[in-house]
């Protein structure tokens, strides 16, 4: 009577799993594909670009500074080329700060950019999952095998009117 019982529960469990539509998309494509990603991109990439500016001038300030101690480094004493050393070593220090600071809001502004941009891509997925009554949507990006599984990029692409 076990056996029997453990026989319908395997045969009922695989039913019930058969049953369920599994697809997959590339959340990357479908995205990129979308012009509010150029946009996005560009808007990024003039911030980067006006932080990696800001970063050059303070760099070329020290390289300034640091050449002006070494041309004047025979007449000064030893007091005041430590002081001078100093001065450079926290003029340096606080470059490299710079350059963290500035990639922690380049990588938020990315993040602000993008998350919408993935979010319409995710509402068009599971409209068009929930139309076509898929139970399990998966990224590309995310999978090693997924033979079983259609792709609904196309439907996602017309519903977000990029084909």
């Amino acid at each position: 009577m076990k056996k029997l019982i453990t026989i319908i529960t395997l045969v009922l469990v695989t039913v019930a799993v058969s049953a369920q539509k599994v697809a997959h998309v590339n959340a990357q494509e479908l995205m990129l594909a979308l012009p509010d990603y150029k946009a996005a991109s560009d808007e990024l990439e003039r911030f980067a670009g006006d932080k990696k500016k800001e970063l050059e001038m303070w760099f070329t300030a020290f390289q300034t500074a640091q050449k002006e101690f070494e041309a004047a480094l025979p007449t000064l004493t030893e007091e005041i080329k430590q002081q001078r050393y100093e001065e450079l070593m926290i003029k340096q220090q606080n470059i490299q700060a710079k350059e963290g600071e500035f990639q922690q809001e380049i990588a938020l502004k990315e993040q602000k950019l993008v998350e919408p941009i993935m979010k319409k891509v995710r509402d068009a997925v599971a409209k068009v999952a929930k139309e076509n009554g898929y139970s399990y949507v998966f990224d590309e990006s995310t999978l090693m095998y997924f033979a079983e599984a259609e792709s609904l990029d196309g439907k996602v692409k017309k519903e977000l009117g990029t084909v």
